[in-house]
């Protein structure tokens, strides 16, 4: 069975979504370490509808924020949200120009294969970067939607079949698919 995985990524001209509060970014980049279940309180947000110029963007249905997180608004909060719930957590966020929720998926130990993939370390050994990810096809087994434990704070990850099931909806403007690894091509190398 080929196993692909993905990670979102950015398309010109749609709406970006922002905490009010710039100080609220940091919950974002955590979302993964929260216990799944305790106590949320939904952070205030903003959507940004026009580039520095002040030239208008398009509506999105999943707003950009970063890939490390999926945003749903509305009518993607009903069609993509039951697809990924199962696979972590639908939060809701404060929006006075839309309704909003955020995803948060969990975090896989030893998803990445470390000695295959391309690895920028820090000094320390921690990881920076990864420029090349080869995934352990074992440890994702069960998991759709991932972040990597070795970097929580690091993208977010979608395995195939989860992918086109979103895309399936037709509701995903405002946030892309790129493929970073495909499982049998990596084994015919």
């Amino acid at each position: 069975m080929n196993v692909r995985v993905f990670r979102p990524a950015v398309p010109d001209g749609f709406e970006w979504v922002f905490p009010v509060d710039p100080g609220d970014f940091e919950v974002f980049w955590t979302l993964s370490e929260r216990q799944p279940g305790s106590p949320w309180e939904p952070i205030q947000m903003r959507l940004l509808k026009e580039d520095e110029h002040g030239l208008p963007w398009r509506r999105s249905e999943m707003p950009w924020l970063g890939r490390h997180v999926l945003i749903l608004r509305g009518e993607a909060i009903e069609a993509v949200g039951p697809l990924l719930a199962p696979h972590g957590e639908m939060l809701p966020l404060e929006c006075d120009e839309a309704r909003l929720v955020v995803f948060s998926a969990p975090q896989v130990a030893k998803a990445l294969e470390e000695s295959q993939s391309e690895i920028v370390r820090f000094t320390s050994g921690r990881i920076m970067d990864i420029r090349r990810h080869v995934f352990n096809m074992g440890a994702l087994a069960g998991n759709s939607a991932f972040k990597l434990a070795e970097l929580p704070r690091g993208d977010l990850f979608l395995r195939g079949d989860l992918v086109e099931a979103i895309r399936a909806t037709g509701l995903t403007s405002g946030t892309e698919f790129r493929l970073i690894h495909d499982a049998d091509a990596a084994a015919a190398q």
